[in-house]
């Protein structure tokens, strides 16, 4: 079995509401997006870092998506 890093994407910016588009690895839609505001899949973006542990994540099919690798949200403080 192998390990693959989950990501916490927890905070309802990861969600529009506005509108399902296609994934960027997958082109099914999703309502779900990336830090950068990409629509993506979690599992798809937790794929995508796993199939490519030291790329930084430039490119897809040809079009420049001008971020790094898929990122987790950073650790909130407790109250």
């Amino acid at each position: 079995m192998i390990a693959v890093g989950l990501l916490d994407w927890r905070d309802s910016r990861h969600f529009d509401d506005s509108g399902d588009k296609p994934c960027t690895q997958c082109r099914t839609t999703t309502p779900m997006r990336s830090h950068a505001g990409e629509p993506v899949h979690k599992v798809c973006a937790e794929d995508w870092n796993d199939r490519n542990p030291d790329a930084p994540r430039q490119q897809h099919e040809g079009r420049d998506l001008g971020t790094a690798r898929y990122h987790s949200d950073p650790p909130r403080k407790r109250r």
